[in-house]
């Protein structure tokens, strides 16, 4: 009896203690929760408590991520300035605090992931006010865990870790009921350990939460061929965000537009100079302006485009004309646009960073009449208005002596560049004969045409151009040793070597990330011999979406523009257009076609870049020598370079 009564009393005291201790359910969102909890440092751009009413488009997928949620999987293709991150972020923040469990986060390399884990995490978690629940989960009092890591963090109730997406030990960790992958098109799609798609191994972990897991993944896409989140948020419903006009009232998405549509972003001009960006509304054709997103943001609603698609499963588009009011504005986004339209591939990254959408290649390879309508009314050998400085690249071709219709020669295309990356042929030329000795054959002719002319060009005026550098293809290793010692006997003359793409190398910078290929070019040495590597794959893809720019009925053309002699022949452009585009970005000649006039185009087209490049420098170590401040001398680009030339060759009508 008195064992009974005792145990009895020890339930009652065991009552008593757990209901001095407060408890509450956790919140049922993402958002509720952390509007009470996160405070956003000053060097951010809202610094202080984190408002939902400033970036309302992150409100659903965050709260796709809540444990009240049926949604399992949440993809989020993106623009920048747009507080993807953060919103990430607000979910981990949940999961460790509010709702313990097991979370992997994984960042695209292991560089982003430092930057991420040292700069935002731990102030994450300090402003949300749960350090003191970071501690090493274990009763052995003399253990040395700290539980607090750079890439681990042990909490009540749960566990964050932290891993690269080439880090294939790391995607093997435990089970994880909560994965958060950032960035995933800036990480190659395959693991060096040849275990496949990394993304696919990441989510193996997850399921053994069945039901109850949740995946967020998000990043900035690439190329429609590569984009890993572009495959993502196309298995989803396909998610745009619908404001209601200022004006009248009617729900539409953002975009950007174009020239053919009344509609989307347009912009204030006075005398060229951008004065301001707008939108022109959808169905009541009025104007309203970024200011006005304080008014319409809030009010706006996710639709999906899909109704079919699987109902654990969301996807979300948001472009960068959402950025909020005091971030990104409309009048920045034509200024990147503006910028874009004169920059080599530049348009592929405004549609990836700033419109949120793979970019598409265009077209497989371009048509033959339409390049040929690209001719001009000039004739060859005449430098045309526009024209701001000449290159020229040879292609060195052995050929068969015993063919007639491919004999060996050299065949070379001198080629002006002026403004806007805007091309004007100038002259293409074939010297036959043999190429397996310097100094006879088709390099004796080529020397001959280089004397007697002097390798100069007119424009109709008189003023004299000659190709400030010029590139000369190596070969496959039959006649390398052939062009070196050609290229000793001329001033700014190197030998080339071309490679589908250049892979970075350690410590390289880096001038085109992406998945297959990091430099345009490379400067090299063959013991005393300098020669030049080239991305072959990126000058190709350069000139294909070039020679798909239409002729407008007005000068100036647009940036980009080719333009032909009148009397080049439909054989030039059949070469020109040899080549066809794969879908991984690769380029394939069919047996039977020639492209030596590809060819000779994109060294050409390289040695025109490196020819600029090596002004800028140039000028850079001038001024520099002269006193120039730092901010001076980082303000200088090929854009001053080019300033300079058209102010020197531009013509008086």
């Amino acid at each position: 009896m008195l064992q009974t009564e005792y145990r009895i009393d020890d339930l009652a005291c065991l009552r008593e203690q757990n209901n001095k201790k407060p408890i509450k359910p956790p919140m049922k969102y993402i958002s509720e929760y952390i509007e009470r909890k996160r405070v956003l440092p000053s060097n951010t751009p809202f610094p202080g408590f984190w408002r939902n009413n400033r970036t309302p488009y992150l409100v659903e997928p965050m709260d796709c991520m809540s444990p009240f949620s049926p949604i399992q999987m949440t993809d989020i293709m993106k623009g920048v300035q747009l507080g993807a991150t953060a919103c990430a972020e607000n979910v981990m923040a949940y999961w460790m605090d509010e709702f313990p469990s097991e979370i992997l986060y994984i960042s695209a390399t292991a560089e982003l992931l430092l930057k991420w884990a040292t700069k935002r995490l731990e102030p994450l978690i300090d402003s949300c006010g749960f350090r003191h629940k970071i501690f090493a989960q274990t009763e052995n009092k003399k253990s040395r865990r700290t539980g607090d890591k750079i890439f681990s963090k042990e909490f009540i109730g749960g566990n964050l870790d932290m891993a690269s997406a080439q880090s294939a030990a790391g995607l093997r960790m435990d089970s994880k009921r909560i994965l958060i992958r950032d960035e995933v098109d800036g990480a190659p799609p395959l693991l060096k350990t040849g275990e496949g798609n990394w993304l696919k191994v990441s989510e193996g972990r997850t399921r053994g939460w069945g039901a109850r897991k949740k995946i967020l993944t998000f990043s900035t896409p690439t190329t429609v061929e590569q984009s890993l989140i572009t495959q993502e948020y196309n298995k989803g419903d396909r998610r745009k965000f619908r404001i209601p006009c200022p004006l009248c009232g009617k729900y539409q998405e953002l975009v950007y537009g174009n020239e053919d549509t009344q509609h989307g972003i347009k912009a204030d001009r006075e005398a060229g100079r951008l004065i301001r960006g707008y939108y022109i509304c959808e169905f009541c054709h009025d104007a309203f302006f970024n200011h006005h997103k304080s008014m319409f943001l809030h009010k706006g609603v996710w639709t999906p485009e899909v109704s079919d698609a699987n109902p654990i499963r969301r996807s979300y588009h948001i472009p960068s004309l959402l950025s909020p009011v005091g971030m990104f504005s409309w009048t920045e986004l034509v200024q990147e646009r503006d910028e874009a339209l004169t920059t080599p591939d530049g348009m592929r990254a405004f549609v990836n960073l700033y419109l949120g959408l793979a970019y598409q290649e265009t077209g497989s390879r371009p048509k033959l009449e339409n390049v040929i309508e690209l001719r001009g009314a000039y004739s060859s050998g005449v430098v045309q208005d526009g024209v701001l400085y000449l290159v020229m690249g040879v292609d060195v071709q052995r050929g068969s002596e015993k063919n007639p219709n491919n004999p060996p020669r050299l065949e070379a295309e001198v080629l002006g560049i002026g403004a806007g990356y805007r091309t004007w042929s100038v002259a293409y030329l074939t010297f036959l004969g043999p190429v397996d000795d310097p100094a006879a054959g088709a390099w004796q002719k080529l020397n001959e045409w280089a004397e007697e002319t002097n390798l100069i060009f007119r424009r109709a005026d008189g003023a004299e151009f000659q190709p400030q550098i010029i590139f000369i293809d190596s070969g496959d290793g039959n006649v390398t040793a052939e062009v070196y010692r050609f290229c000793e006997g001329w001033a700014n003359t190197f030998p080339i070597k071309g490679f589908q793409a250049l892979k970075k190398k350690k410590g390289e910078p880096t001038d085109d990330a992406g998945p297959q290929n990091f430099r345009r070019y490379r400067a090299a040495k063959s013991g005393d011999t300098v020669f030049y590597e080239i991305s072959t794959n990126y000058y190709k893809t350069h000139i294909y979406n070039n020679l798909k720019i239409k002729r407008q009925d007005i000068d100036p053309q647009r940036p980009g523009f080719c333009e032909f002699p009148v009397d080049y022949g439909e054989k030039y452009f059949d070469q020109l257009t040899a080549e066809e585009k794969r879908t991984d970005g690769s380029f394939y000649c069919r047996p039977g076609r020639r492209n030596e006039a590809l060819d000779c185009r994109v060294y050409a087209l390289c040695a025109g870049d490196v020819w600029l490049d090596a002004q800028v420098l140039d000028l850079k170590l001038r001024l520099k020598d002269e006193g120039a401040t730092p901010a001076a001398l980082q303000q200088i680009s090929r854009r001053t370079i080019i300033d300079a030339l058209e102010a020197k060759y531009s013509r008086s009508f």
